[in-house]
């Protein structure tokens, strides 16, 4: 069945083409040059009075576009795809050649039915996702409101990382941030596997990472450090679920980066294999895995030990992660206070002609050759951009030390080469406040209200941006799923439209207009806001 528009006075238009009967409603409401709350908001939008009903889900397309169809637009309506041909599908995804970003895309929503074009599947699935939003409940049923719209994203790497050391998070839970991600196009995920607090991934070669790294004796409750909650805490993942997991973010469009922090945040590998730590500072030295909070002091040794265990681990996590391009290595607060009372540190560092602080560079330069080796790119946090080494050029450096300025920062990366990745603290960790005085939650202190989120910078001086990410740290996202969502969203859907719009951006008003609008999608798809 095909559907005419007809824009008249009229309230109800009747038509035919061919042998069937075609109803099209038109009123003074549908006339209206209404605004679309979509989120992030498209770079083109050009708005036609008017709606398209839609009597049923009728698609011709990919069969992998048709199931997303099925998974986020048929449950709203209460329906199921039909898969049709060209000529009588009311939606048709067209795949088509040319040169546009593998993200951009085409929708136009006319009378006669709805059209979405691109040159890759990761385009068209964008374009489903705007779609999605698009619905409107109407009297006699769903409607689309008739629209041209261009689009494509301005950063490449829009994303969200999520810490399941501190706090795991079931596979569930993070099938479930996933999909809430793929609703607003973010497109990366950064998986932080490994810390002190514990050990989430398996590793063929060295079984005692989930036999003892995984398990902890207590947690850490609330912000006092010797204040334990005295209960076990044992959680890992098994290659079934990861590549679960892998599955599900591949059919959505995103990109997964796994984290194996090094060569600090490393108490749990030690407390699993004690040789790799620097077991020779003194007799008092038993390693376990750590029960508390911040930045603790054990750190791998720079010995060939602890440089082959890196490379073993990198090897399998690469294999595991087959379609990762990125894997991150980590290089943040590495303390040298181990370093600088261990025989076997000061001789590596004798021997390699560096300082003690610089052990760090060296072992990082070590393991992200042995990444580019395994064809993949390594990624780090800024402060390895201090270690004093030469790491591979296409290294991706992840600013998130705002205190440091974003530019005074993107210009040394710049200087060594390197492209960067926007984590900014100030800006885009999710684990502070945002409701201060009534939250349900408890949050690792500081005040991030989504104001401030939509106010995210884009640049870092003369570095090559990527993109941006929000962080999830789980020091105090203690409480599953419900919690996470918690802190995730709705500053998640901001950064979305930062990473998406980046300059262009219309402003925090009109984003809070919009949002309020799409808040039935949070409720939809079962994501918790509290009060929000």
């Amino acid at each position: 069945m095909r559907l005419q528009y007809l824009q008249s006075a009229a309230k109800w238009i009747w038509s035919i083409e061919g042998s069937s009967l075609l109803q099209v409603h038109v009123d003074k409401s549908m006339l209206r040059n209404e605004a679309l709350a979509l989120i992030p908001q498209p770079r083109s939008v050009r708005r036609i009075p008017g709606f398209l009903e839609l009597p049923e889900l009728s698609a011709h397309g990919p069969s992998s576009l048709l199931r997303v169809l099925d998974e986020f637009l048929a449950p709203m309506m209460g329906t199921s795809v039909q898969e049709r041909e060209a000529d009588t599908a009311l939606l048709s995804l067209h795949l088509t050649a040319g040169d546009a970003s593998e993200e951009s895309y085409l929708l136009n929503v006319t009378g006669q039915g709805v059209r979405l074009e691109a040159a890759t599947e990761h385009g068209l699935f964008n374009a489903v996702m705007t779609l999605r939003q698009m619905l409107k409940k109407g009297k006699r049923g769903w409607m689309l409101p008739l629209a041209e719209i261009e689009d494509a994203p301005a950063l490449k790497w829009r994303g969200l990382m999520l810490d399941v050391s501190r706090h795991f998070f079931e596979p569930s839970e993070v099938k479930h941030l996933l999909r809430t991600m793929a609703l607003f196009k973010l497109n990366h995920f950064h998986w932080h596997l490994t810390d002190d607090q514990g050990w989430r991934f398996p590793v063929h070669k060295f079984p005692q990472l989930i036999r003892l790294g995984a398990y902890r004796r207590a947690t850490q409750k609330g912000h006092e450090a010797k204040q334990l909650d005295e209960v076990p805490y044992n959680h890992s993942y098994t290659v079934e679920e990861i590549e679960d997991i892998l599955s599900l973010a591949e059919s959505l469009h995103i990109e997964v980066m796994p984290e194996f922090d090094l060569p600090g945040h490393s108490q749990a590998a030690i407390a699993s294999y004690p040789e790799l730590g620097n077991a020779d500072i003194s007799e008092d030295w038993h390693p376990e895995v750590a029960t508390s909070f911040g930045a603790l002091q054990y750190t791998l040794s720079p010995s060939e030990v602890s440089v082959n265990f890196t490379k073993d681990v990198l090897s399998e996590m690469a294999q595991l992660f087959a379609k990762s391009p990125y894997i991150h290595i980590g290089g943040d607060e590495v303390p040298t206070e181990q370093w600088s009372k261990s025989r076997r540190a000061l001789a590596a560092a004798q021997e390699s002609h560096v300082s003690v602080k610089k052990l760090e560079g060296l072992m990082l330069e070590k393991a992200a050759k042995h990444l580019q080796g395994l064809r993949r790119t390594a990624v780090v946090w800024d402060d390895a951009l201090s270690g004093g080494r030469q790491l591979p050029k296409e290294t991706v450096v992840m600013i998130w030390r705002s205190w440091e300025g974003l530019a005074t920062v993107g210009n040394k990366a710049a200087a060594q080469g390197h492209p960067v990745v926007l984590a900014p603290q100030a800006y885009t960790y999710l684990d502070q406040w945002q409701d201060l005085g009534h939250s349900q939650f408890d949050a690792i202190g500081g005040y991030l209200p989504l104001s401030k989120v939509y106010e995210s910078p884009t640049s870092a001086g003369e570095a090559e941006v990527l993109g941006i990410q929000g962080q999830l740290w789980s020091e105090y996202i203690r409480e599953g799923g419900r919690n996470l969502d918690f802190m995730a969203w709705p500053r998640g859907a901001a950064l979305a439209e930062v990473a998406w719009a980046a300059a262009a951006r219309p402003g925090f008003a009109d984003f809070e207009r919009r949002l309020r609008q799409r808040r039935e999608d949070f409720k939809l798809f079962q994501v918790n806001l509290g009060e929000i």
